[in-house]
């Protein structure tokens, strides 16, 4: 190489070369597709952009964060750290950390410029404000990544809160352009942006020049911190009863604690805060309880990707020694990991209805809520005791559907194979940012416009159907008999939870739109026979015993 960045840089290419090549087929495609719609539709179009454009560039620029996360693995420890293996390499330490932050400002930069004439609407920020947005945030990734590795899951907290506050600041200047104060001007919030940027470099400078002064003896300020919280975490005095029992609290400590932390960050540092500021605001009081009740929901299918491997935050799927070595069987360690989920999602639950019940009482509007009751009240034969049932069914099947995402994918995780965990990782990937950009309303509206199309969707879901219980039949044969009677029990009150709450759903949403009733109720009810996993989980158990073995 004729310089050390151009070594670098070719270092994050050959290790990132394959989402790189992704990212590059996905803008060209975007592109083609934009201008073959725009040739086909010579009227401008008002408004944003299409919902498949927003979802492309999504899934574009979280490959970009992927390519210059430019961390790596510790062991079992977990991921996040600076690659502690190029400290050797004769390169002073700024231009260590100069080249992944520079090079991914500038890739940030051009991917947006890429996709601007796609995503640009009648906003109130120029683009140029955007990319400074952009790179800051960047920046900011970069940094909570390499100096707050101790946190684990909690860094995906911080870079939330690090999103909200620049989403903030991308809002606040005027719409149109018009007259605003000086500190809601794009030149000082832009200005300001950019000295955040250059503290955050020098402060992720000097963290990365301490490690490689000392390596991991190398401390921070956070240090007496994070030794302080693990202090105050329980601890185990006595000894355990059961190989079960000690391996439980081993997965609980690594892998348990993660979403009930994550809830309880994102609530305090993102919900409540948003919420005060919006308190005077009678029409986000309804919005206000959904969004604590999602959110144990959300935190949960990226906390499932992690909890779904053989070790939280390794990436590695091979079955440590440590566990493969263990007097369980396979059957017994997937029961774990499904016990360990169910601790994790209730704490969850416990931790998000408390902050809805003291929220609401300290300064929470509650109209919105109080509406809802009302009308479950008045079309269920005025019982107060339906009210609370459908509350108490809300509750349960936002605990189940928790727990389905936790578990959705320990077959996957834990059979060892890396194209398969990928596979399933970007299927729920995927998933997640279609909701987030096509609006909720548009497949109803499009079912409304001629209930006649519903029909397709029960027929569809009526063949998932029956293809999950053919797998399953197939995946359950050779399980323990106990591991299956214990699943079964925990499948029958889940989907007896969906199906519940499905029913009483219906008697006030049947109200409001015209829709075939009968295909309406199948539908609910096949969809909730597909809620709970059943084959995947039964898969798990063999998948884990083949990978345990691999060594």
């Amino acid at each position: 190489m004729r310089s050390p960045s151009i070594a670098l840089l070719w270092q994050i290419w050959r290790r990132n070369r394959q989402a790189a090549v992704a990212l590059g087929a996905i803008t060209l495609l975007g592109w083609l597709a934009h201008v073959a719609a725009r040739d086909g539709d010579p009227a401008p179009r008002v408004g944003g952009p299409g919902p498949l454009n927003e979802l492309v560039a999504m899934v574009s620029f979280l490959l970009l964060f992927g390519i210059f996360s430019y961390t790596e693995a510790s062991g079992d420890k977990g991921i996040g750290r600076f690659p502690h293996r190029l400290f050797t390499l004769p390169v002073s330490t700024v231009r260590l950390v100069a080249v992944p932050m520079v090079s991914a400002i500038v890739a940030v930069t051009l991917l947006y410029l890429a996709w601007m004439e796609r995503l640009t609407t009648a906003g109130s920020t120029s683009p140029l404000f955007v990319a400074v947005l952009l790179a800051t945030f960047m920046v900011f990734y970069q940094t909570v990544l390499w100096t707050l590795a101790p946190l684990g899951a909690l860094r995906l907290v911080v870079l939330g809160a690090i999103g909200v506050a620049l989403f903030a600041i991308g809002i606040m200047p005027p719409p149109g352009g018009g007259e605003s104060s000086l500190w809601r001007s794009e030149g000082l919030l832009g200005t300001a942006a950019v000295g955040a940027m250059i503290l955050a470099f020098l402060f992720a400078w000097s963290h990365v020049a301490r490690l490689r002064s000392g390596g991991d003896r190398a401390t921070s300020p956070l240090t007496p911190l994070l030794a302080l919280l693990v202090d105050l975490l329980p601890s185990r005095r006595s000894a355990f009863a059961t190989p079960s029992s000690a391996h439980f609290w081993y997965e609980w400590r690594t892998a348990g604690v993660a979403l009930p932390t994550l809830v309880g960050g994102v609530l305090v540092l993102i919900v409540a805060p948003g919420s005060v500021l919006l308190r005077g605001d009678g029409d986000n009081g309804m919005a206000f309880v959904l969004a604590v009740l999602m959110t144990p929901v959300v935190l949960a299918a990226p906390v499932g990707m992690a909890f779904s491997r053989p070790v939280f935050w390794s990436e590695e799927l091979s079955v440590p020694p440590f566990i493969a070595a263990r007097p369980l069987s396979a059957a017994d360690l997937v029961g774990t990991k499904l016990k360990v989920a169910a601790a994790a999602t209730l704490m969850s639950w416990i931790v998000a209805l408390s902050f809805l019940v003291g929220s609401l009482l300290l300064w929470g509007n509650v109209e919105g809520l109080s509406q809802f009751a009302i009308q479950v009240w008045a079309f269920h034969d005025h019982s107060v005791l339906t009210v609370y049932a459908v509350a108490g069914l809300f509750a349960v099947t936002g605990m189940f559907l928790t727990w389905r995402l936790l578990i959705a994918g320990l077959w996957a995780g834990l059979s060892g194979n890396r194209r398969l965990y990928l596979g399933s990782v970007m299927a729920v990937v995927l998933f997640i940012i279609a909701c987030m950009v096509f609006g909720a309303d548009r497949l109803p509206g499009w079912v409304l416009d001629e209930p006649a199309r519903m029909a397709p969707f029960v027929w569809a879901a009526a063949i998932a159907v029956i293809a999950k219980y053919w797998l399953a039949a197939r995946a359950w044969r050779g399980a323990q008999p106990p591991f299956v009677r214990r699943y079964l029990i925990a499948w029958l009150v889940g989907t007896a939870s969906f199906i519940a709450l499905g029913i009483a759903l219906w008697r006030v949403v049947r109200i409001y739109v015209a829709l075939d009733s009968f295909r309406c109720q199948s539908l609910m009810i096949l969809l909730a026979l597909l809620a709970v996993p059943l084959a995947r989980v039964g898969l798990a158990p063999g998948l884990l015993e083949r990978n345990r073995h691999r060594r």
